[in-house]
């Protein structure tokens, strides 16, 4: 049965891979087209549709339009201009499920931000964000956040009341420390954490990751990570791969004689060998990338 279980997923993964290729297939088409119209031409689409376009539309600001729209905003895409300003009234966009910022100039978020508490996904990549609101868990029905490429330094304790959050990338900031990932711990849905290119980032992965039990992807490539705990080997028991290529600071050696790596070990071969391509990615000359 747990093969066949497995089998199933593989399907089910496959298939949402492909609809998500489609979905931004359409994107693509639909941007192309939305930037041959006009502000008003765009505005009445926006009205009818829900969906506000301005990608590549070298904004410095959200079009006024925008908050005139208010809560008939359903997906908000503004990446890739010049915006380096956000309004309080953003706060008017109440039923945004989707907002892409990715590709701007933005320092901070207004505080305003959130109470947008329908937000599903929030990409932010590429800005220069210092900090996230410290009240960021009020955006309880997250799923999928992207604040990579930015300068934060640490992230808010209440992101753990992110209870639905299963993608968070955050690679590419300034963290100092492991210590600010802890809070993670209580994002039970949590399948993926990216937190590699933090070149200062010093200490463990934290003991709480030990909870997350749906958790499959770990990555800490070009940190200072320098121990994973055996809570995580013992109690992830969904976990596929944990990369950590160019992490100076991990003793291989010691990592393998943690309490529950081999737990971990005999876990992935008889579960998952078939069907995924569990592994631990290190430096070539210090682990081959396929453990066993």
């Amino acid at each position: 049965m747990g093969d066949v279980a497995s089998f199933l997923r593989s399907i089910g993964d496959a298939w949402d891979d492909f609809t998500a290729s489609l979905h931004e297939s359409f994107d693509a088409s639909r941007r192309m087209h939305n930037r041959a119209a006009t502000e008003e031409q765009r505005a009445k689409t926006a009205r009818s549709t829900g969906m506000v376009v301005e990608r590549h539309a070298r904004l410095k600001a959200l079009p006024a339009y925008v908050y005139e729209l208010a809560d008939r905003v359903r997906v908000l895409d503004v990446g890739a201009n010049a915006i380096d300003r956000l309004d309080e009234k953003v706060g008017l966009l109440t039923m945004a499920t989707v907002i892409r910022l990715d590709g701007n100039k933005i320092p901070t978020l207004p505080k305003s931000f959130t109470s947008l508490t329908n937000l599903r996904a929030l990409d932010l990549r590429g800005n220069a964000l210092r900090a996230l609101p410290e009240d960021i868990g009020c955006l309880a029905r997250l799923e999928k956040l992207d604040a990579s490429a930015n300068a934060l330094e640490t992230l808010p304790k209440s992101l753990g009341k992110c209870r639905r959050l299963r993608l968070l990338d955050v690679s590419a900031n300034a963290f100092r420390s492991t210590a600010c990932l802890e809070a993670l711990g209580r994002c039970v849905e949590l399948e993926t954490v990216d937190a590699s290119k933090n070149g200062s980032m010093r200490g463990a992965i934290p003991v709480s990751w030990g909870c997350l039990i749906k958790l499959k992807e770990i990555k800490i490539d070009d940190t200072k990570v320098d121990a994973v705990p055996s809570e995580v080997f013992l109690s992830c028991e969904s976990l596929q791969t944990l990369s950590a290529a160019r992490c100076d600071a991990l003793d291989v050696k010691a990592m393998k004689e943690t309490e529950g790596y081999q737990h971990y070990e005999a876990r992935r071969k008889g579960k998952h060998d078939k069907q995924l391509s569990s592994r631990v990615l290190m430096d070539e000359a210090r682990l081959d990338e396929r453990l066993g």
